[in-house]
């Protein structure tokens, strides 16, 4: 989501420039990798060039639509390339990783415009709307609580968005009065909270119309 993001943003080269420089060199050039990957999925699945095979994608996104194809020598590289400059870690992180970096975000983030921009419902892809709690026995207690350990080692592998590192930072000293870039890293920030694919499909979409 985040290149989809840059692609709305980044109309001015002059920004595009500050971002670069604050990742520096190698993941600026990780960077622009995954773009091309991203730019060669969507060729790969849509065959329309943008915003129409954004928008397609950005709907399937929503809809939860993933029988997606993907150019595997092309996707192995841009990984290779991404754990190589240290950009995957800057943008995510694994449990029980270690970033040395920290940056200081301070008056970079503008007042609290994220928390206008929350959807619960969107935020958790599993959230569900419980209006009454049946009554359960002892045992399906208990299997419940097993299956949740399960779910939660499932949920734990996947990384999580790095609130420290330099990819937030890069975007906020590029774009410090863009409101949308503004809410997106309020929201990993200050709110540790992570923007779920729907919340952001949601409103490029609406960018797009």
């Amino acid at each position: 989501m985040f290149f989809s993001l840059l692609q709305f943003t980044y109309s001015q080269p002059a920004e595009r420039e500050i971002f670069e420089t604050v990742l520096g060199k190698d993941k600026a050039a990780a960077y622009a990798q995954l773009e091309k990957s991203f730019d060669n999925f969507l060729q790969l699945n849509y065959e329309n060039a943008e915003p129409e095979g954004l928008r397609s994608y950005l709907t399937d996104l929503l809809e939860q639509n993933s029988n997606w194809k993907f150019n595997d020598s092309l996707s192995k590289s841009t990984l290779i390339q991404l754990e190589e400059s240290g950009l995957r870690k800057d943008i995510l992180l694994y449990e029980g990783e270690y970033y040395k970096e920290s940056f200081d975000f301070g008056n970079n983030l503008k007042g609290d415009s994220a928390t206008s921009l929350i959807d619960n419902s969107l935020i958790n892809d599993n959230f569900e709307d419980i209006i009454e709690t049946p009554a359960i026995s002892a045992q399906e207690e208990q299997q419940f609580a097993i299956n949740e350990k399960k779910h939660q080692k499932i949920r734990d592998k996947f990384p999580q968005p790095n609130k420290n590192g330099r990819f937030y930072y890069a975007l906020i000293k590029s774009q410090p009065k863009n409101k949308d870039i503004n809410a997106y890293v309020s929201l990993i920030i200050k709110h540790d909270s992570r923007p779920s694919p729907a919340l952001i499909s949601s409103g490029l979409l609406e960018h797009l119309s």
